[in-house]
């Protein structure tokens, strides 16, 4: 190669190295539209299925491991209404309920139901009384439901005041009832949009109506603390301003549990000088949940930990969270958009740095950090995180990555390839490729009995083309002389019907034309490229200059199954060109 084909080969480096470094930029470009695609998905809580599903993996290996003792549920089950009477019940066994806790003294009692609808009138008026006589505080439920149609008839025909379709309308307990209860809020427990049970409104307004969640003022007030305001659940709250619940563990596991019917045993066992069920100083001092978990009266929820999971026990783990200060945390928005950006710029610069098994060693030890640290501050520090997001854009940029790769890779592969193969000024064969092609097909042509045909010329007086011109005019001459060769030979055919070209030497071309016989290759081929080049205007610097070639043609004889004869009679032909005054075609039987 000389020194002007190595300038060119030179260039053709540097324009590798840029190209190179364009699709860097171009993969870094990627890898910061897939990191920005992950937080759009975050921004609009596409993911968050997923999350929740670790949320609740997170929750049944770390729950609450803090409770309080001052908790006691107070029981309506099965056994109990099969005991004492189908539910409702008349309001006097409430009031004998609520007698028998003030008696033992509790410290509060929230009771799961609200007397909203008035029954018989001594009734509602003896536990009114009993509301008003009793020291121990009471809180109560209030309900959003439906509101009802207003109407009254004329005549027999309905005439509407006021249609309640679409609205609602907050469900009180009889006034008489409610101005004696300590404090009232609602009980609304909605579930996520998977049907489980996972966050609780703190606060709940309607109308000109707001509401704290019901068991907190009874919890609050247990403390003598003020319950927070809506504006201080913030930092507990999600983008909805719902707080997660911080469960203790499956139904009943932690909290204290206790049948109604066995507290009305108990009080009559002591009345009677008997040993009772339930020791009053169990009771006395504590918060008294009072509701149904009857499977057929009682609300149930589906929760992490259970898909019938009673309202009772969510009231309990929500009055024990605000009891212990155990509140889950959520990582504010912009924290895990942050989380999220650096863990993909992270990972986008271990793919970029390492390759192969690296490569994907490094993804998974990134995506089990980041899931370890997010269940220990969870455990830890009861703060969550978003996982799944992170842990699928470490998987997304890794797959991107690998593709990447391959693709680069076998880019390379082609362009080493070519290199090897190709010369780096004509774009033709070297004849070291040249020569294996040519051993593979004069094995099958000779297996098969096809004709093949070789041609070999070179450009006369070269020399003198350089030493007049200059060796960049030469350079010229061979790469529209090998422009022209391409154009005779078949090169857009079935792998077996297409001719190979490559440059044999200096000045030097060799063709292998394929199904071709001696008379044709010369007539056709080699005549018509002698013509043709003859003909053609090779002009330099406004000079023209004159070219011809020299060419000989062999074919392959009966019986030959490697090339080496046939490029000795080509080349021998070639010099019978030369001799006998150049500009011609002589094959191998002149």
């Amino acid at each position: 190669m000389d020194s002007h084909e190595t300038t060119e080969t030179t260039e053709k480096l540097f324009g590798r190295s840029r190209s190179r470094r364009y699709r860097g930029w171009l993969r870094f470009g990627t890898y910061l539209a897939i990191i920005a695609a992950f937080v759009f998905l975050l921004a609009f809580h596409q993911l968050d299925r997923l999350e929740h599903i670790v949320l609740d993996t997170f929750m049944k290996f770390a729950h609450s491991t803090q409770f309080s003792r001052d908790i006691v549920l107070i029981e309506i089950s099965e056994t109990v209404l099969d005991e004492i009477g189908p539910w409702p019940w008349p309001r006097s066994y409430h009031a004998a309920m609520l007698r028998l806790l003030d008696e033992w003294k509790a410290a509060a009692i929230v009771l799961d139901f609200n007397f909203s609808e008035p029954t018989d009138p001594k009734e509602d008026r003896d536990l009114s009384q009993v509301f008003a006589r009793i020291t121990t505080p009471v809180y109560l439920p209030v309900d959003l439901k439906p509101q009802k149609e207003r109407k009254f008839w004329i005549h027999g025909m309905p005439v509407v005041l006021d249609q309640g379709e679409g609205k609602m309308t907050w469900v009180h307990a009889l006034p008489k009832i409610k101005d004696h209860a300590q404090a009232i809020g609602h009980r609304e427990l909605p579930a996520d949009p998977d049907g489980i049970l996972r966050r609780f409104n703190p606060f709940l307004s309607y109308g000109t109506e707001t509401y704290p969640f019901f068991v907190l003022p009874a919890a609050y007030d247990f403390l003598k603390k003020r319950i927070p305001l809506p504006k201080d659940w913030v930092a507990w709250g999600d983008h909805h301003g719902k707080v997660i619940i911080p469960w203790t563990g499956g139904w009943g596991e932690r909290i204290a549990r206790y049948s109604s019917s066995d507290l009305i045993h108990s009080f009559y066992a002591i009345r009677d000088g008997l040993k009772p069920v339930i020791d009053p100083k169990k009771i006395a001092g504590k918060i008294c949940m009072v509701g149904l978990v009857a499977k057929n009266q009682a609300e149930f929820k589906t929760t992490p930990f259970d898909v019938s999971y009673p309202a009772l026990g969510v009231y309990a783990d929500i009055m024990n969270a605000a009891m212990t200060g155990h509140w889950i945390r959520p990582a504010p928005f912009w924290l895990n958009i942050l989380c999220l950006i650096g863990i993909g710029l992270l990972a986008s610069i271990l793919f970029i740095l390492l390759r192969g098994a690296l490569s994907l060693l490094s993804g998974l030890l990134l995506g089990i950090g980041w899931f370890l640290f997010c269940f220990l501050i969870f455990y830890k520090a009861h703060y969550w995180f978003y996982g799944v997001y992170p842990l699928l854009l470490i998987f997304c940029l890794f797959v991107f990555s690998a593709i990447y790769v391959q693709i680069t890779a076998a880019r390379e592969k082609t362009h080493l390839f070519h290199l090897a193969t190709r010369d780096g000024l004509t774009g033709l064969y070297v004849i070291r490729h040249f020569r294996v092609i040519m051993n593979q097909i004069v094995r099958e042509a000779s297996v098969r009995k096809e004709p093949l045909s070789i041609i070999l010329f070179d450009i006369d007086n070269f020399k003198k083309i350089n030493d007049t011109y200059g060796h960049p005019a030469g350079d010229m001459v061979l790469k529209k002389t090998a422009s022209v060769l391409l154009s005779h030979i078949r090169k857009r055919r079935p792998f077996r019907e297409i001719d190979f070209a490559a440059r044999y030497g200096g000045e030097e071309f060799i063709i292998m034309l394929r199904k071709a016989g001696l008379t044709e290759a010369a007539q056709c081929t080699a005549e018509r490229l002698r013509s043709e080049i003859e003909k053609m205007k090779f002009e330099w610097e406004e000079k023209n200059i004159p070219v011809t070639i020299s060419l000989g043609v062999a074919t392959l004889h009966s019986g030959e199954n490697v090339p080496d004869p046939m490029v000795h009679r080509v080349d021998e032909a070639l010099y019978k060109a030369k001799r006998a005054g150049k500009n011609r075609v002589c094959t191998e039987n002149d």
